[in-house]
């Protein structure tokens, strides 16, 4: 068995979808026998359980970054770095194309790239770099070769199905708990409009208890909509299983920006049934598209109909809980981490 030597360089370590992402990569190739480092600005994450070895650093410059086979970039501010630094193959690992979560005059502000730049135009130049491109949902494959002409590999991504599984049915308990995840200042994670669609739905019944998970605390735009009745706020990961088997629906309103949608994949390996917006990553979960109730993007009207519908039909409730329960079971996190290793096997050279 070939074990090779494999750096990441992660911007921060705060609680989210896509640091979790990488640190669970970073240990499966830890236990798969290779030699890994996480390299990041933030403090090691006590969050999570990280077996790989761990050091803080203030930039990500040749003398700090170790020699290795890979220098994995996990957001367009590391790739440049990862190509820059010549310590070891460089890969782009794309969760999501962040060109699509800024306005497109926007300008840059930080010590990477000069001040007044675009950040769209900065963006497409770090796509364009020479890096093995490595992305986690079939929709994000085809947008880098097409758009930027550069082959891409795709392994998908997954959740640890030993922590994320269902618990008993809930569906003939009331009030009903509709569970909504991400931060609401995030424009891609359309908290305003899941919000507002349950907000809708309220002033035709009575019986939904609206549950709040989020990284950041409440903002007031979000206390003013007056809709949520309970409020989570940087719930350990640990945690986020039993919350999802305390509830009764999944909502997510996410844009077409979304790269995975983490939140969905574990909501559904808990039995709990999802309304998701159709779009190329909740779409891509599954070959039918029974494991969700799905509407348009941006549109409060169709979520408020979708849950009022999945709420009062007990035998499309479990359906939906029955088909989340097997789509999620194809996604393990074990069988992404063994999909990036060959594909990192499949480019190794050692000089």
């Amino acid at each position: 068995m070939i074990s090779v030597r494999i750096v990441f360089l992660l911007e921060g370590t705060e609680i989210c979808g896509g640091v979790k992402v990488v640190l669970e990569h970073a240990n499966g190739l830890m236990r798969l026998g290779h030699h890994v480092t996480v390299l990041s600005k933030g403090r090691a994450p006590v969050w999570f359980p990280l077996r790989a070895a761990f050091q803080q650093v203030s930039a990500f410059t040749a003398d700090v970054i170790p020699l290795a086979d890979y220098i994995i970039g996990t957001y367009c501010t590391t790739v440049l770095p990862a190509v820059q630094a010549k310590r070891g193959l460089p890969v782009h690992f794309c969760q999501g194309y962040e060109g699509d979560l800024y306005p497109e005059g926007e300008k840059y502000e930080g010590d990477l790239y000069p001040e007044g730049e675009k950040v769209v135009k900065l963006i497409e130049a770090v796509y364009r770099l020479p890096a093995l491109k490595v992305t986690i949902r079939p929709h994000l494959k085809a947008l880098i070769e097409a758009r930027f002409g550069q082959p891409c590999h795709d392994v998908g991504s997954g959740i640890d199905l030993a922590c994320f599984f269902p618990g008993e049915r809930r569906e003939s308990r009331k009030p009903y708990r509709v569970l909504v995840v991400g931060p609401w200042e995030l424009p891609v994670k359309g908290i305003p409009d899941a919000l507002d669609g349950l907000r809708q739905l309220r002033q035709r019944r009575s019986d939904i208890w609206v549950v709040r998970a989020s990284q950041l605390p409440r903002s007031e735009a979000e206390r003013a909509i007056g809709v949520v009745n309970e409020y989570r706020c940087d719930v350990p990961p640990n945690d986020m299983p039993a919350l999802y088997r305390e509830c009764d629906l999944y909502l997510s309103a996410s844009t077409e920006a979304e790269g995975f949608g983490l939140p969905a994949m574990e909501a559904m390996a808990c039995g709990v049934p999802c309304v998701l917006t159709a779009i190329p990553s909740y779409l891509s979960f599954g070959r039918e598209r029974n494991y969700a109730l799905f509407v348009p993007p941006r549109d409060p009207g169709a979520v408020a109909e979708a849950v009022d519908r999945v709420l009062s039909d007990p035998k499309l409730w479990g359906q939906l809980r029955t088909a989340g329960l097997e789509v999620a079971a194809q996604h393990p996190i074990e069988a992404a981490v063994e999909r990036l290793e060959r594909v990192l096997l499949g480019h190794f050279v050692r000089p």
